[in-house]
């Protein structure tokens, strides 16, 4: 298998290197990540000047831009027909909501559009114990049920607790509150995150929160075919 490996925290991060080690047992990963954090940029492309690619070391390159340019530059320059893109691991979960914003996820959407399978990991902001410790256990499962596909990706989000097993989830929409507080001469974006979701067993939220890695297939475009037809169930009366 050849894996391109990359990330949102930078291609040096704790989080992508420990990635490195425990896919090398599967084939060949060659790491092309930003050179700098690179957080929250989703989607996001870099347009009207040139990006700079440098080779740090064997199988692994920087970019002086963002996740997503990281992947089209790993996919279309480097000559190698990879198998699998696998983006993280994220320092910080990507549930809910910050899956829009997150260049974790922004990087394994951009695979699926070159037709390259991806998976997006996270875990817990600065706690990579469930991960290191189950990881083998976790990318098993994924394959064995042969949950890789072009026409998806996996977002898989390690949980906070101690490891009490791993499971498909939906991806929960929690109700946050989001508002900007004045600090200093300008202003900085927060959130009050919504609490409990006991009530829903099966979404990402409640799973992270209770000891389960959550896995997550998540569409490649914001099209939702249910709606279209009851819209257009709607206009046609």
């Amino acid at each position: 298998m050849k894996i391109l490996l990359t990330n949102d925290d930078g291609y040096n991060s704790y989080g992508i290197r420990l990635l490195k080690d425990k896919l090398e047992k599967y084939g060949t990963v060659v790491i092309v990540a930003p050179d700098s954090p690179m957080s929250a940029k989703s989607c996001s492309l870099t347009i009207g000047h040139p990006i700079h690619i440098k080779e740090e070391e064997k199988n692994v390159f920087s970019c002086d831009a963002t996740p997503v340019d990281c992947v089209s530059m790993g996919l279309s320059l480097l000559n190698i027909d990879f198998d699998l893109v696998i983006s993280g691991c994220n320092n910080g979960l990507n549930i809910s909501y910050d899956t829009m914003y997150s260049g974790t996820i922004g990087a394994a959407q951009q695979a699926l559009m070159f037709g390259v399978p991806s998976i997006a990991f996270s875990t817990p902001y600065d706690d990579f114990s469930v991960i290191e410790e189950k990881f083998d256990e976790v990318f098993a499962f994924i394959l064995k049920n042969e949950l890789i596909s072009k026409e998806y990706l996996l977002n898989v989000n390690f949980p906070f607790k101690e490891y009490k097993g791993l499971s498909l989830g939906t991806l929960y929409y929690r109700n946050d509150y989001q508002y900007m507080e004045k600090e200093g001469d300008g202003y900085f974006a927060y959130r009050k995150l919504e609490k409990g979701y006991d009530s829903h067993p099966d979404s990402d939220c409640y799973q992270v929160e209770h000891g389960i890695v959550s896995i997550v297939p998540l569409n490649k475009s914001y099209f939702n075919e249910k709606i279209y037809d009851d819209l257009t169930k709607k206009v046609q009366k």
